[in-house]
């Protein structure tokens, strides 16, 4: 049975999807160009019937691999976030926030002391 994998806004029909503990993986039904890139920055998906039912939603994931079959056919799994993983990537973005803040504050703006040197 095909089903529908929605990310970014963009539907791909796919077969054999299998969620696991933390990923889900899925087979494109259907030749899609750059899958990779297609799939590289999808921050959450869905999976439906293709008729508007959708029966899954997944709003953490990440890319993690692709495969290519001998028969060409490629299968892409994303790693599905814990809780904690989500944590840790909140407290880097804060802490990112805090370091530009103190630079900003010690040096004027981390890109202007940069170019003194």
């Amino acid at each position: 049975m095909n089903e529908t994998i929605t990310a970014n806004g963009v539907s791909y029909t796919a077969k054999n999807v299998t969620t696991e503990i933390n990923s889900i993986s899925f087979t494109l039904a259907n030749p899609v160009e750059n899958p990779e890139a297609a799939f590289r920055e999808v921050k959450s998906l869905t999976v439906g019937d293709g008729q508007k039912n959708v029966y899954g939603q997944y709003p953490d994931v990440e890319y993690e691999s692709l495969t290519t079959a001998a028969d060409g056919s490629v299968t892409i799994t994303m790693h599905i976030l814990t809780k904690t993983e989500k944590q840790i990537k909140e407290l880097q973005v804060s802490q990112a926030e805090q370091d530009e803040a103190i630079a900003a504050m010690m040096f004027g703006g981390c890109r202007e002391w940069v170019k003194r040197e």
